[in-house]
């Protein structure tokens, strides 16, 4: 009997320990479907096969201006107009294979946009087997911040490497580079008549904020000379952006504040 007894104990603990994991379990998808549905940045939304929305949370209605209650029951082409067609690519995807289709990356330009923005879609299945597939999830990201940092850090990087070419392509600025020791600092008082006519006409016109070709078209020269111009300019005045340009500029005379 007390082998009886203990076996009964075990069987019991055991037990217990399962539905505490099960509770648990439960707590725990309670608590990621709250997070969810209350996040002010990850969209989420439940439609069905034909493309109607049964569920969307409150950061899935802000990203195109419509209320939650607006969505339900009508289709994503509806409420999204020539959007939708990039955000039901997913949907359309899980409802086809019955597996989910994650990290699908896309631009698109919203109703209450006038310009593209850029997402991050994860869809899945829900609610049964592939065969009898009646409803499917999305979670969405927004990422248009981060997609126009990567495209001003690229344009940053090509911009340099045009100006290092512009830099490199006269021999004498390439040996005044690297044997130079001293500058005086521009801001001080760099003199100005270092600086050829030539020079001093595409300072004003730069400081202008008009950009190398619209200063090459209103010099009559190609934007490689104009670039080649502003690459000599700068090294010859120890400056290494175009606002320090417009300050010593302005400092010395050469256009009006």
């Amino acid at each position: 009997m007390p082998g009886t007894t203990r076996l009964v104990r075990e069987v019991s603990f055991k037990s217990s320990n399962r539905r505490k994991a099960a509770v648990s379990g439960h707590e725990l998808k309670d608590s990621l479907l709250a997070a969810i549905a209350h996040s002010s940045t990850i969209g989420f939304a439940v439609c069905d096969e034909r493309l109607r929305f049964q569920l969307v949370n409150e950061a899935w209605a802000m990203m195109h201006g419509v209320t939650h209650k607006a969505h339900l029951g009508e289709t994503m082409r509806k409420v999204m107009g020539s959007a939708a067609e990039k955000f039901e690519l997913a949907f359309k995807r899980v409802f086809s294979t019955g597996k989910p289709f994650l990290n699908y990356e896309f631009s698109a330009e919203l109703l209450t946009r006038t310009e593209q923005s850029y997402w991050v879609i994860s869809c899945f299945p829900i609610n049964g087997s592939p065969e009898k597939l009646k409803l499917a999830a999305a979670v969405v990201l927004e990422v248009t911040q981060l997609r126009r940092l990567q495209m001003w850090s690229q344009k940053l990087l090509t911009d340099s490497v045009h100006l290092l070419e512009a830099l490199f392509a006269s021999d004498q600025l390439f040996t005044d580079a690297f044997t130079r020791t001293t500058k005086p600092s521009p801001i001080k008082g760099m003199k100005t008549d270092e600086l050829t006519p030539r020079e001093r006409e595409v300072i004003q016109l730069l400081t202008r904020s008009k950009g190398n070709k619209e200063v090459a078209e209103e010099l009559g020269i190609s934007v490689r000379t104009i670039e080649t111009y502003r690459a000599r300019i700068m090294l010859k005045l120890s400056i290494h952006s175009l606002s320090e340009l417009v300050h010593y500029a302005i400092r010395n005379g050469i256009v009006e504040p």
